[in-house]
């Protein structure tokens, strides 16, 4: 299942993407979805929704890191390109989307969909178990020597 994706993403090609959880699509979300469809930036360009459910919501949500197993649909948009000059119209595409979409999704993200979105984007990923990380973070790696991901600060 890691694999599942890596033929969509060969190197070379450039990619920017956005997500959020939610427990609904909303009607605006799908509006916005099909308005934009129709003028997608590139043919390496999808918008999805995964659907989350079975045994993924039946774990506890403080039993693993992820919190958000209530939320029953990850909304991405993935924006794939060739041609380093189509930079800004594929990323401005793609955030513009998103802005659509932000105000009918959870403040919550799936920490594994991710970009270099800033530690409240992070925080988001972790809900209610954050502040748990964050300690055993402190306890085990207090120098932040594993940092190269979407981080969790120890406490200084």
């Amino acid at each position: 299942m890691q694999q599942i994706f890596d033929a969509a993403f060969p190197p070379g090609r450039l990619n920017y993407w956005k997500s959020a959880l939610t427990g609904h699509l909303a009607d605006e979300v799908i509006e916005a979805s099909v308005e934009y469809a129709r003028k997608l930036p590139s043919p390496f360009t999808v918008i999805l929704f995964a659907e989350l459910h079975g045994a993924y919501s039946r774990v506890g949500k403080t039993e693993t890191a992820y919190f958000h197993r209530d939320l029953q649909y990850d909304a991405i948009v993935l924006s794939g390109w060739t041609d380093p000059a189509d930079t800004q119209r594929n990323i401005g595409w793609t955030r513009e989307l998103f802005a659509a979409w932000e105000p009918h999704l959870a403040r919550a993200a799936y920490v594994n969909d991710l970009g270099d979105e800033g530690e409240d984007r992070a925080r988001s990923a972790y809900g209610g178990n954050y502040a748990r990380l964050v300690a055993l973070k402190t306890k085990y790696d207090p120098t932040n020597l594993f940092r190269m991901n979407q981080n969790i600060r120890p406490t200084v």
